[in-house]
């Protein structure tokens, strides 16, 4: 938001400069982000009289011109189609600095220079080169009566000001606007502050629908619009606004448009409170209805656009069409035009809620929704409409019709807040006065009184983000100045808040990736509107597009990560890469059922990539390319890091391998295919697993936690039997068996060796396992393991026919 300090200064009267003002103001919690200086002072431009033009000798398009500049006569080569003798001009004098930038980006300051061979003492300036309009067809031509010498200052108001732009936070509405930042520097500085429309009142005002004659307002939707102001005015004249309001737009960043509109703007930026300005004349009716549809609506907007505004949306109607979307933009079918003679001032009060969900939809931010959408002061509604005609009869001339309508069915009840004087003392770390918290809290607006130890105070209308005692003692606090409380010596720090489990878990699947000897790969989620042609019907179907795209190449919500793997991996070997391992945590989108958003399935994946070479060529061996098992065994790798291998399964189907959690497919692991390579320019092989994050988390928060144990002090027992099975019979069968009937002793069993031979009998074969005991509290002998032993081989004689080889 920018604040010009002109115009601040209309309600502060502050003997401040730019800087300390912008330092008061960061301290305040209004973040001062860039102190920007603007226009100029016109120092060194004069009105000077042209005496003689003639043409340049050595150039057809050049002037050579003699001007009286009070002080002296001097020549200027002048470019400019319309310069003639006897005009009276605006005259940059050698040494001055205009508003202008050279082509090396540095301030345009006049030199005594040689053009075509003839000496140039000055510049003859167009207004644009004054920084006073967007004119460069001429030069600017002055009244004749002006004298020369005079300083170009006492003709034009200087346009020179300082900017301040703050980073203004979404819970502070009340200082979107000059008169709001002017009070937040009165309650720091206690300089006078006046309110440029506190004493403005109507001569005669209605609360009826159809008070006013002209015309009659109806709020149908008291829900969405709880004051509406109306004032009609006649005799309009839509000429230019003042110079000094147009300087003061520009500073700002505003183009000025006409009187009209330029007071509209003028008071919103003064006050906080948008406002409108219809053309009476294409109103149908003399009524004014705010309703809201059950269906779409299909409206034109001023900036020409067309949009199908959402039903529910909230509108400005006469008896036969909206006329303007509330708080967003008014409509094109009833702005302000050349020949408008009677207007309608809106001023009035909508719900923030309605006003942001429409303008999000549409993605239509204006300077009213900025305001609205934070919450309007449904108190000044009236005062401000009140200013805005107070204007607009100054600039034109205008007067008002009728009494002013001011419809109002929700009427604002303001907060009563009760703080507790040694709360505030505890909270913020130090005693101030109670006098001193009474004087801030009243210049801010609370009206306090003091009752023994505690300070009730009403919460003004503008300030909606005060609502618990804790507030009334931060905005204390920001006033009194953080710097000014002292510190303890002592600092205590609070325990920081537990992090979600998800959020644990993305560390640690991060960790793990980099461990792989992976390379983190970030991609924008947005991909290009061409990428629907490269799926199939069905895919192209579940594809998610963006209502108001960037640009063509960011349209579509990535339905997976694939895209930005292989157009890293082209990147990498364009740049003469041999091979590239990657990964990727991020999210993906897809319609569907989702948690979040209606229709749009959001989740977070994960993509395992490798392409190219996993070995270089040598003159000891061939280069050796990725293949499938190199995936594999990756992602096997990180399922133990993850303590998820005995969870999840890879299972191998006709061109790729589902990870499956039971019969649940949560990842997919395939050979990127050469016609997809093709649209990379990708010519080495590349292999892709994804895996859908959110159920990882799931399965991982089942997982028993990790708890240490003491290395135990006893050495292990190793054992080893072979057992004769039916050769059909699988091996994890009976590991299974020795895992659950092996007592807390067990500790591991592995197949070491498998064996069918002649000295076996046919149908049968050998397998031999290798079985580890250790105990806790003395070292294992022969005696205490043969006891397991024989329990284990009869359970598996009798159980599955297994009978111990001799």
């Amino acid at each position: 938001m920018k604040i010009s300090l002109n115009w601040l200064r209309d309600y502060i009267s502050t003997s401040l400069t730019g800087a300390e003002i912008a330092d008061k103001l960061t301290l305040t919690g209004l973040e001062v982000d860039e102190l920007e200086t603007v226009g100029s002072d016109f120092a060194g431009v004069v009105v000077g009289e042209v005496l003689s033009a003639q043409k340049h000798p050595n150039a057809d398009k050049l002037t050579l011109c003699q001007v009286n500049t009070g002080a002296d006569t001097v020549q200027i080569v002048c470019g400019a189609p319309n310069v003639a003798t006897g005009q009276k001009v605006a005259v940059a004098t050698v040494g001055t600095t205009l508003p202008l930038t050279d082509k090396d980006g540095k301030p345009f300051k006049i030199r005594k220079s040689k053009i075509r061979g003839e000496v140039s003492f000055g510049m003859i300036c167009a207004e644009d080169e004054l920084g006073i309009g967007t004119d460069h067809s001429g030069i600017m031509v002055l009244d004749q009566a002006l004298v020369p010498g005079t300083p170009f200052g006492e003709v034009v108001p200087p346009t020179r000001d300082t900017v301040l732009e703050i980073g203004l936070t979404p819970n502070r509405p009340d200082a979107a606007c000059h008169t709001g930042t002017a009070r937040d520097l009165f309650a720091v500085t206690g300089e006078t502050f006046t309110h440029p429309a506190e004493k403005l009142k109507a001569a005669d005002v209605t609360h009826q629908p159809d008070g006013n004659p002209a015309v009659q307002i109806r709020i149908e939707n008291t829900s969405l619009c709880h004051r509406y102001v109306g004032i009609v005015m006649k005799n309009v004249k839509v000429q230019p606004s003042p110079r000094w309001v147009q300087n003061r737009l520009k500073a700002i960043g505003l183009r000025p448009r006409n009187a009209v509109v330029d007071a509209t703007n003028y008071v919103m930026h003064e006050l906080g409170q948008p406002l409108h300005a219809f053309d009476l004349k294409t109103l149908r009716g003399p009524g004014i209805l705010v309703k809201s549809f059950d269906s779409p609506v299909n409206f034109t907007t001023l900036d020409e656009t067309a949009h199908e505004v959402p039903a529910g949306s909230l509108f400005i109607c006469d008896e036969e069409k909206p006329v303007a979307l509330a708080g967003i933009m008014g409509g094109l079918n009833s702005e302000i035009q050349d020949d408008t003679t009677e207007i309608l001032i809106e001023s009035a009060w909508f719900d923030p809620v309605s006003i942001r969900k429409t303008a999000r939809t549409l993605s239509l931010q204006t300077d009213s929704s900025y305001r609205f959408e934070r919450g309007a002061d449904p108190r000044i509604t009236l005062k401000a409409a009140l200013r805005c005609a107070q204007l607009i009869t100054e600039w034109t001339g205008a007067e008002s019709v009728g009494p002013v309508t001011d419809i109002h069915p929700v009427a604002p009840q303001l907060k009563q807040l009760s703080m507790r004087i040694a709360r505030a003392h505890q909270i913020i770390g130090t005693e101030i006065p109670q006098e001193t918290m009474i004087s801030i809290l009243s210049r801010l607006g609370f009206e306090p009184k003091a009752e023994g130890s505690l300070i009730h105070c009403t919460v003004p209308s503008f300030r909606p983000d005060v609502s618990i005692e804790v507030d009334l003692i931060e905005e204390i606090a920001r006033i009194y100045d953080y710097n000014n409380i002292p510190t303890t010596g002592r600092i205590s720090f609070a325990r920081p808040p537990v992090t979600p489990f998800d959020e644990q878990f993305t560390t640690k699947l991060h960790q793990a990736c980099l461990r792989l000897g992976l390379t983190e790969l970030y991609n924008n989620s947005l991909l290009p509107e061409n990428i629907e042609k490269q799926l199939s019907e069905n895919e192209a179907a579940k594809l998610v597009r963006t209502l108001n795209p960037i640009s063509r190449d960011q349209a579509i919500m990535r339905p997976d990560l694939s895209y930005g793997f292989l157009k890293s991996a082209a990147y990498n070997f364009n740049r003469k890469a041999t091979g590239f391992r990657a990964f990727e945590i991020g999210r993906v989108f897809r319609k569907g059922d989702g948690n979040w958003i209606k229709g749009i399935q959001e989740s977070k994946s994960l993509l395992l990539g490798l392409a190219g070479n996993k070995q270089d060529q040598h003159w000891q061996h061939p280069a050796m390319p990725f293949a499938f098992h190199d995936l594999k065994a990756l992602v096997e790798g990180l399922l133990k890091q993850l303590r998820l291998s005995n969870d999840v399964t890879i299972v191998h189907e006709a061109h790729e391998a589902l990870l499956k959690h039971g019969n649940r497919a949560i990842g997919r692991l395939y050979a990127v295919s050469d016609e997809q390579r093709k649209r990379f320019d990708l010519d080495v092989p590349a292999f892709i697993a994804e895996i859908n994050c959110d159920e990882l988390v799931k399965l991982a928060s089942n997982l028993k936690a990790v708890r240490y144990q003491f290395i135990p002090k006893f050495p292990p027992f190793e054992f080893d039997i072979a057992l004769i099975v039916d050769s059909d019979l699988e091996a994890v069968k009976l590991m299974d068996y020795i895992r659950t009937n092996g007592g807390n002793r067990l500790k591991s069993v592995d197949v070491f060796d498998v064996f069918e031979g002649k000295s076996i009998e046919a149908g049968k074969k050998s397998i031999a396992f290798r079985l580890i005991f250790q105990d806790a509290e003395k070292t294992l002998t022969i005696e205490d393991v043969n006891t397991v032993i024989k329990k284990l081989t009869a359970g598996l004689e009798k159980t599955l026919g297994a009978q111990l080889r001799g």
